[in-house]
Parts: structure tokens; sequence; C-alpha cells
């Protein structure tokens, strides 16, 4: 079998076309902003499409921020038309975007080989959770970062 590349830029294209077709997308999860739970080249996320008022806090989507780069993370304000995002493995710092930058909203990530729902219970209590540990998240990444 032949190996092709393709750069992450003309990857994430396609993506956005396929999903404004209407398709969903899975792709496997690269890089470690959205540690513990989503682990780099490990677990895989289900992208689909969306409507303007889905984009709200603790909804997941790939978007192009503000400085042009490609991320998966999390809403965590929509604020005068913006939003601010920030990946669940990182302890402070945001991105910005603005509505029509998104690409892609998460629906289903694949931890771990098992499927979770974003509309499940167990997505939704660790969203929920994970975000009013935000204070602690440095002292949490560090554990888990040590015994990984």
């Amino acid at each position: 079998m032949k190996t092709v590349s393709i750069s992450n830029e003309a990857l994430l294209q396609e993506t956005a076309r396929l999903i404004a077709e209407g398709r969903t997308v899975t792709h496997l999860v690269r890089g470690n902003s959205m540690a513990p739970f989503l682990v780099d080249r490990r677990d895989k996320v289900i992208l689909s499409s969306f409507n303007i008022k889905d984009l709200k806090p603790g909804v997941v989507v790939l978007a192009r921020d503000t400085d042009h780069r490609i991320v998966l993370h999390r809403i965590i304000r929509c604020r005068e038309g913006k939003l601010i995002l920030m990946g669940d493995g990182n302890i402070k710092g945001t991105e910005t975007t603005a509505p029509e930058r998104v690409m892609g909203v998460a629906t289903q990530f694949i931890r771990k080989g098992k499927s979770y729902s974003v509309s499940g219970y167990t997505w939704r209590i660790y969203s929920v959770v994970w975000k009013i540990l935000l204070p602690l998240r440095r002292f949490l990444l560090g554990a888990w970062r040590r015994l990984s």
C-alpha cells in the first residue's frame, strides 16, 4: 500500500468542505491541547455541520482562530459576536474566532476505542467538572503528565 502525505492545511480545508456539504468527518486527534481526555494520535473526533445557535459555551469546535491557526478547542465564552476558545489541556491562554470561521462541531469522541456522544451523560459530566476544575488544572495536568 502506498502512503500519501498531505499537509494539515489541505486536510482541514477538505474537512471543512465535506462538513459544509452535510457530511460527518472523523479525525485522529493531533496535539495535546485537549489532554488528558483526548490524547494525541490515540483518540478520534467526529465533526459535523452546525447552526450558529449551536455555538455556545461548552461546545468543542474545529475553527480557524484570529492568528490563522486551526484548533480543536472548547468554546468558553461568547462575547460581542466573537467566540473565545480554550483547549481542555491548557491552563491559560485562549484563542478568539468568529462564528463564520468555525468549520465544524464535535458530535462524538472515540476515546480508547469507546465512543462518547457529546449529548451523552458521561461527556456532559466531564465537561462540567473539567470547567469547574480550571483553577486546579495546572496541578491535575502536571500529575497526569508525570503518570503518562
